[in-house]
């Protein structure tokens, strides 16, 4: 698949962004990258983004990471909404255990973080050994510790902390493997027009429950000549034991979308396609 490079995107329909973190989040550092004259609004939680993203504004949701997995809160918010996936920016997450400027790594007795950041970091906070709080961001993380003032706690947030001169870098690159990436999606419900190739798709597919009703929707994807990115299976909220899919696929024809919504529809509970987009790499 072809992904599209570009070194600025410039969207005349956004007003504002809204998204989950701080100041100094790898969320707003996406955002200065690709939309750098446009107005940023910090948010505590994932369904804030979502409430605050309208027709003149958008949200910014991290969804997937490479090392471990669905950002589920992220991604259950988002499609329970009516928002629509306009874009993806992939970012290289380069993890840092962060500490005020007098700490020293060896008296660190507490780290807060981000529970994505946590995890993505158990290897290396196992060796530790030391106390783990999960807080709602990276950056918020690090900066809690000036009104903390203890040098005994760190943080977990970004690598461009070591220009401020408040806190101190006291490892780096600490993440449990170096090719360490999130996936955040562009979303609205208006389409800002991008200037990028939209040949990915994103959909939900509840399968009827009855055998083999799950391969025959798959099938639909060979038929159609469309190879599937992703398929994981989440458990759909009030009802045990029900099974929703969250899918991505490769593919830029809005007659085959057509196509595979026509025959999934007579088979399936629910298909729906929840974002056209293209992919931009930092």
């Amino acid at each position: 698949m072809a992904i599209l490079r570009l070194s600025i995107i410039y969207m005349k329909n956004i007003k504002k962004i809204y998204y989950q973190g701080s100041k100094g989040s790898y969320s707003e550092s996406v955002l200065k990258n690709y939309f750098p004259n446009k107005e940023y609004i910090e948010c505590q939680t994932f369904r804030e983004v979502v409430v605050q993203a309208g027709e003149e504004n958008y949200g910014l949701l991290p969804v997937e990471n490479s090392l471990v997995g669905t950002v589920v809160d992220s991604y259950e918010t988002l499609i329970q909404s009516e928002l629509i996936v306009y874009g993806e920016f992939k970012k290289k997450i380069t993890h840092a255990l962060i500490g005020l400027k007098n700490s020293k790594f060896e008296n660190i007795e507490r780290v807060i973080s981000h529970p994505q950041a946590l995890q993505q970091c158990s290897n290396f906070l196992e060796e530790m050994n030391v106390q783990l709080q999960p807080v709602f961001d990276t950056a918020g993380s690090v900066l809690s510790l000036i009104d903390e003032q203890s040098n005994t706690t760190a943080g977990i947030a970004g690598e461009h902390f070591e220009g401020d001169s408040r806190f101190k870098i006291l490892k780096k690159n600490i993440s449990n493997h170096i090719e360490n990436y999130t996936r955040f999606f562009l979303v609205g419900n208006k389409d800002p027009n991008l200037e990028v190739f939209k040949n990915k798709r994103s959909a939900i597919l509840i399968a009827d429950d009855k055998p083999g009703s799950l391969l025959s929707a798959l099938k639909i994807f060979e038929e159609t000549n469309v190879n599937l990115t992703k398929l994981e299976s989440r458990p759909i909220i009030g009802s045990p034991w029900e099974y929703k899919f969250y899918i991505d696929y490769q593919n830029a024809v809005d007659d085959i979308d057509n196509q595979i919504i026509d025959k999934l529809e007579l088979i399936t509970k629910k298909f729906k396609i929840i974002g056209k987009y293209g992919t931009i790499d930092l």
